[in-house]
C-alpha cells in the first residue's frame, strides 16, 4: 500500500513529497513494540491533527521512502500513546544514502522558540545545531519530548515526582529516542538505498536532555537480577507502584554514541547509590553500551555528580571521555562565550570519529 503526500512548504521547512511503503515485517526489537510512525509527513497545521490520520504500526515495519529533494521535515512517532514531534533536518548538497545522523534530545527549556510548537520553529540553540549537521553532512533528528504530553518546559511541577515521571529522563526519554532511531533507520531513496546507515546513528543532548542521553545508553545487561527501579525525591522514595519504570530495554543495534551537555548524573538514586559515596563502584549499576563524551563546564551546579560518575565509569573501563570548559557554567552551549564553538567542534569531531570506528 502507497500513501501519496501532497508538497507543502512552511516558514524554514520545505516538507517534499513522501511516500509511505508499508512492508509487513518481524518487528527489529520488542523494545520498540509500542512505536509507530504517523504516515502523514506534516507541517505546522497538523500539530493538532488527530491520532486517526493514517497511523501506521511499527509492527508492520514501514520503510519511508524519501526524495533526494527532500530538506527539513516534520513527523510524528507515537510513544506510549503520546504524539511525539521530531524534526529531521536532510543535508544539501551531500552524497546521496550511507550518511550517518544523531538525534538531539533538547534541555529542559524544550525544543521550540518561546515554548511553542505552533510557531513551527526551533529553538535558536536547535536551529544552529541543525546548520552545524548540515555543514557536516549529518542526517539530524531533534526530537520533541515535551509538547506532545502536554508540558512546556521543566519547571513547577514537572521538575518534581510523580508528575516528572511523566517526562522523566531516567525511563520515558530514552523511549522516545529510540522512536527516532527507529524512524531513521527505515528512511531510504527511491532505489532503495538507506538514506541513513544503521550503524551510524548518535545521540546529543543538553541538561535534562544530557541526562536522558546518559540513559537511553545505560546497559540493560548490568541490571542486577533482584534490581529495584525507584527514585527519591525530597526524603521520599518512589517505586513502581508510584510510576516509575524500568529503562527502555536496549535493541540489538542501538546508538554508535552519545555526547552529554551539563547534564547530572543522579538520576535521583535511579542507578543507586551516589556517584559521589563511597559504595558508588558497587552500588551504582549505571554504565553505558556505547561510548559517550561528556562536554562539562567548570561552574556548572551539576558538575560534580558527573565528574563522580566519570570517574566510576572509568574504573569500571567503559569507553567514555570527558572535556572540561574552563570558565563557563550551565547553558554555556547557547551563551555568549568563547567555549561554545570550541565544544561544538569537539563534539562533531568525536562523532565522526565513532563512525568512522564502526
Amino acid at each position: 500500500m502507497w500513501l501519496p503526500l501532497e508538497s507543502i512548504y512552511f516558514k524554514e521547512y520545505q516538507i517534499a513529497h513522501v511516500l509511505i511503503n508499508i512492508n509487513i515485517m518481524k518487528m527489529l526489537t520488542q523494545s520498540l513494540s509500542k512505536i509507530y510512525l504517523l504516515s502523514l509527513i506534516i507541517g505546522m497545521s497538523c500539530l493538532s491533527c488527530s491520532q486517526d490520520d493514517a497511523v501506521l504500526s511499527a509492527l508492520d515495519s514501514p520503510e519511508v521512502v524519501v526524495q533526494q529533494s527532500t530538506k527539513d521535515t516534520l513527523v510524528y512517532a507515537i510513544v506510549d500513546n503520546y504524539k511525539i514531534p521530531i524534526v529531521l533536518s536532510i543535508p544539501e548538497g551531500c552524497d546521496s544514502g550511507g550518511h550517518s545522523a544523531v538525534v538531539v534530545m533538547h534541555g529542559s527549556d524544550g525544543m521550540w522558540i518561546d515554548h511553542d510548537p505552533k510557531t513551527g520553529k526551533m529553538s535558536g540553540q536547535n536551529s544552529e545545531w541543525r546548520e552545524l549537521f548540515n555543514a557536516n553532512c549529518i542526517i539530524g533528528a531533534f526530537v520533541d519530548s515535551y509538547s506532545g504530553r502536554g508540558v512546556s518546559t521543566r519547571s513547577g511541577k514537572w521538575t518534581t515526582a510523580p508528575d516528572n515521571f511523566k517526562i522523566s529522563s531516567q525511563f520515558i526519554r530514552p523511549r522516545d529516542a529510540y522512536a527516532a532511531l527507529d524512524v531513521l533507520r527505515k528512511l531510504k531513496l527511491e532505489d532503495g538505498t538507506n538514506l541513513v546507515n544503521p550503524k551510524d546513528v548518535g545521540l546529543l543532548g543538553f541538561s535534562d536532555g544530557a541526562s536522558a542521553v546518559a540513559s537511553t545508553l545505560y546497559n540493560t545487561n548490568k541490571t542486577p537480577a533482584d534490581w529495584q527501579w525507584t527514585q527519591t525525591f525530597d526524603g521520599k522514595e518512589y517505586n513502581s507502584s508510584s510510576g516509575v519504570l524500568a529503562p527502555a530495554p536496549n535493541p540489538e543495534t542501538g546508538f554508535a554514541g552519545g555526547v552529554f551537555y551539563y547534564g547530572g548524573s543522579g538520576g535521583y538514586n535511579y542507578w543507586g547509590a551516589s556517584p559521589c559515596g563511597g559504595n558508588a563502584l558497587n552500588g551504582n549499576v549505571f554504565e553505558p553500551y556505547a561510548p559517550m563524551l561528556y562536554q562539562i563546564p567548570s561552574d556548572g551546579y551539576l558538575t560534580e555528580n558527573t565528574l563522580c560518575m566519570i570517574d566510576v565509569l572509568k574504573e569500571k573501563g567503559a569507553p567514555v571521555e570527558f572535556r572540561i570548559y574552563e570558565g563557563v557554567g550551565h547553558g554555556f552551549d547557547f551563551g555568549d562565550n568563547n567555549k561554545r564553538a570550541i565544544a561544538r567542534t569537539n563534539a562533531i569531531n568525536w562523532f565522526k570519529k565513532i563512525f568512522e570506528n564502526n
